[in-house]
């Protein structure tokens, strides 16, 4: 499946303007979602071997009056005038005195913020451990909430400037950035290395700055950096640069000196293993996001299917234990590909009667069935392999550096010829 050679993508500009593809870059997920969607879409109804335009806007029209797309959107349809709020919905700040306030490096960074408001991700809607969340709250939400508990004794002489999340991907490392943002009435600001990073010495310190002084503007604010590895890789390495060595000091810098007490660092990665000592130091609570156990796998898949109408013979508990390996991204694809599947099932007995000369009627709402998942199972695989090399670096970051480290003796790890069950995909079992 692949665009024309021959015919240039052409866009709306109510669509560019209302995802804000103008002045930001998609992230992955973002990208997965509007081409599975515009796959879906060019299915059904595929009259040229490419993938046109208006597939691409069809998928986005589609995507921006569902839920999923509420909340994967760092800039979702509605404006936060528009939103419904009471007087306690935190409204964030406002952005058109904001931008008038920053320097060319602030503003940079201004598509990365995220007001409270406009914020749909809860904790209902991420499914970890109970205990990473309660760790989430007290250490994040309660520092926002409550910073006049910070102003003396040790609180306030060794306040934790910041915490790591780290894991497999896929598992909610981002929702969870959010939800706590949204649980706190903070305003949340995601940074990742492509806004950091550039290729003109000094502008990378520049950049880092700008994060620190948007933030206190922003206040109170979390800090999300996503992909820490691409910043904070050890400066220990051979492939590191003199740039690279500067840009981590600027950021240990800024960091040491950040006193504004409205301000959380929330850092994640998939390679945690990868990251500077010091800035390990700088992150003295680190939380595992693993891979989800059947049970957790079962409540993931009600979450993502919860606003669809299911055949009786559709068993979710069934579907839990058929995805050993997936991640939360993965089975949300999973809803995703079965939906759209039904969709196209629909569409063409819509072009089966109408060849016949007979008269269709659309259901009202579509029904999964066990083909749908059947299909999308056929279509969708684990993003964790049993083979991932990565994982057995995980475990062992875990076990030395988690918050678990000490617990459990160490023992060898490696796959071998050995058939692997699913509790050992896990970095904790």
């Amino acid at each position: 499946m692949a665009f024309s050679p021959s015919k240039p993508l052409v866009l709306p500009p109510a669509i560019i303007s209302g995802f804000a593809l103008d002045t930001r870059i998609l992230k992955q997920e973002e990208a997965h979602h509007i081409a599975l969607a515009a796959i879906g879409t060019h299915a059904s109804n595929p009259t040229t071997p490419y993938i046109e335009d208006t597939d691409i806007i069809s998928a986005l029209a589609v995507l921006r009056d569902s839920d999923t797309a509420r909340r994967w959107s760092a800039r979702p349809p509605s404006t936060p005038e528009s939103l419904p709020t009471t007087p306690n919905t935190p409204r964030g700040p406002d952005l058109t005195a904001l931008k008038a306030s920053c320097n060319t490096y602030e503003k940079r960074l201004l598509p990365g913020i995220i007001p409270p408001s406009s914020i749909r991700t809860t904790f209902s809607d991420v499914h970890v451990a109970p205990a990473t969340i309660s760790a989430l709250k007290l250490l994040t939400s309660l520092s926002l909430t409550r910073p006049d508990a910070f102003t003396y004794g040790v609180l306030r002489t060794d306040s934790i400037p910041g915490l790591l999340l780290y894991g497999p991907p896929g598992n909610g490392k981002t929702h969870l950035a959010k939800a706590v943002a949204a649980s706190s009435g903070a305003t949340m600001l995601s940074v990742s290395g492509s806004e950091i990073n550039d290729m003109y010495v000094g502008e990378s310190e520049k950049n880092v700055r700008a994060i620190f002084t948007l933030a206190r503007k922003l206040a109170p604010c979390i800090v999300f950096i996503d992909e820490a590895d691409s910043i904070f890789a050890s400066r220990g390495e051979s492939r590191a640069r003199p740039s690279h060595r500067e840009t981590i000091n600027q950021f240990l810098k800024e960091w040491d000196g950040m006193s504004e007490r409205a301000v959380f660092l929330m850092v994640a990665t998939n390679r945690p293993f990868d990251l500077d000592d010091a800035v390990l130091r700088r992150l003295p609570r680190r939380l595992l996001v693993d891979l989800p156990t059947q049970t957790d796998r079962e409540a993931i898949l009600r979450i993502h299917l919860g606003a669809e109408k299911l055949d009786p013979a559709v068993s979710i508990a069934d579907l839990a234990a058929q995805t050993p390996f997936y991640s939360g991204s993965d089975l949300k694809n999973i809803a995703v590909a079965a939906a759209l599947a039904a969709v196209k099932e629909e569409s063409e007995a819509a072009e089966q009667a109408a060849a016949k000369g007979e008269a269709y009627t659309f259901p009202e709402r579509r029904v999964l069935c066990p083909r749908h998942f059947e299909h999308a199972l056929g279509q969708i695989s684990a993003s964790v392999g049993e083979d991932m090399q990565s994982l057995a670096a995980i475990r062992k970051f875990d076990e030395q550096y988690g918050e678990r480290r000490g617990r459990r003796a160490r023992r060898a790890w490696g796959f071998g010829q050995h058939v692997v069950k699913e509790e050992a995909a896990r970095v904790r079992t």
